[in-house]
């Protein structure tokens, strides 16, 4: 079981509360790069700061206070999909996912990032999640949608 030890940095820079991601977690990496051809982002748009390592660079980066979780640092992030990928191939078993989910809750709880999509994920968790009806409902739709083509016309 990983132990994490909640860091009180500023609010400025640095992770803090108890959803951080562990230290062990984060310098596990050797940057030995195996991950990026692994990466759907990396090998998509070629950028090492869209690979595991360059994300994970990042989360070293804020978690030794160096830099803030920024608008910038956010894009890199969110832009990750989570699809676990580069656990697969690395040698040094990386947890990836799990320090990405803490990552990403430090980034919603900074408030920074795409301010659509913390408003489309306030919305669904608070507004249509708790509501069976409202996610039913909203299932219906969807099989209209694909029942009846609407796509098809959309598309046109």
């Amino acid at each position: 079981m990983e132990t994490r030890t909640p860091l009180s940095l500023n609010s400025e820079r640095g992770f803090s509360g108890i959803d951080v991601p562990s230290e062990a977690d984060l310098y596990r990496c050797v940057h030995c790069g195996l991950c990026l051809s692994a990466c759907p982002t990396y090998t998509e748009l070629g950028v090492e700061t869209e690979s595991p390592r360059g994300r994970i660079a990042y989360m070293k980066a804020v978690n030794e206070g160096r830099m803030g979780i920024s608008d910038r640092v956010a894009s890199h992030w969110e832009l990750c999909l989570q699809c676990r990928a580069c656990e697969a191939v690395c040698p040094s078993g990386v947890p990836f996912g799990r320090i990405m989910e803490y990552s990403r809750s430090q980034l919603r709880r900074s408030g920074k990032g795409s301010w659509t999509r913390n408003l489309m994920a306030k919305a669904f968790l608070q507004g249509i999640l708790p509501r069976p009806w409202l996610l039913r409902g909203g299932a219906s739709l969807m099989s209209a949608y694909q029942r009846w083509g609407i796509r098809r016309l959309l598309q046109t």
